[in-house]
């Protein structure tokens, strides 16, 4: 009977943890994950902007704010089933609630920059970063580098207004060892973070 009874207690805990987080609604400057199983080339991180969208690739912008992840990852899986030939399995996952010190009610504009994280990271995909955020945060949002990562010689490429691209390297063994000491690499709109995979005998 006593197991019965913590069996049940139990179940219903997990029931009510269940109930609240699909409870949610995500709110603006929320920071959300979307997984695609069926192609994770369409995985990415996204930051609820303030008229309340977010853009996905292929789905482009689509409305977020107020609704639970589940309700957000089934529009999602609609706006793509049409280039799968089963609809895709998508998942929703608040990543990060919006900072209330970013994000006081009264502020209705926040620069949103969209950059691309490569190669050997945990999550590679795009990234939907507020204004005047750097390299390192940006390969942290993306999950930190992979084992097999060339930590030396990672890429920044930028596309200048004129078209030309601009690449800039750096060390980030260096950086976090405390060997170096130099200002951040801030990102802009449109940056690409590659980071290479190391050589056999590297």
């Amino acid at each position: 009977m006593t197991r019965f009874l913590i069996t049940l207690v139990i179940g219903c805990l997990m029931a009510g943890l269940a109930s609240a987080q699909s409870a949610y609604l995500i709110q603006r400057g929320d920071r959300l994950g979307v997984q695609v199983l069926e192609d994770p080339g369409l995985n990415s991180q996204a930051l609820v902007r303030p008229d309340g969208r977010i853009s996905l690739p292929i789905v482009g912008a689509i409305r977020a704010a107020g609704r639970s992840p589940e309700q957000l990852s089934a529009t999602v899986r609609d706006r793509l089933a049409s280039n799968f030939r089963q609809p895709p399995n998508v998942t929703v996952s608040l990543l990060a609630t919006a900072p209330r010190e970013i994000l006081p009610p009264e502020q209705e504009e926040i620069e949103v920059m969209r950059v691309f994280v490569l190669g050997e990271v945990a999550r590679p995909g795009a990234l939907e970063l507020l204004d005047e955020t750097s390299a390192l945060q940006a390969l942290a949002l993306a999950g930190g580098l992979g084992r097999f990562a060339a930590e030396d010689r990672i890429q920044i490429r930028s596309t200048q207004p004129d078209g030309q691209e601009i690449l800039r390297i750096f060390d980030y063994e260096a950086l976090i060892d405390g060997a170096v000491q130099t200002a951040p690499i801030m990102l802009s709109d449109g940056d690409v973070i590659m980071v290479p995979e190391r050589g056999l005998f590297n």
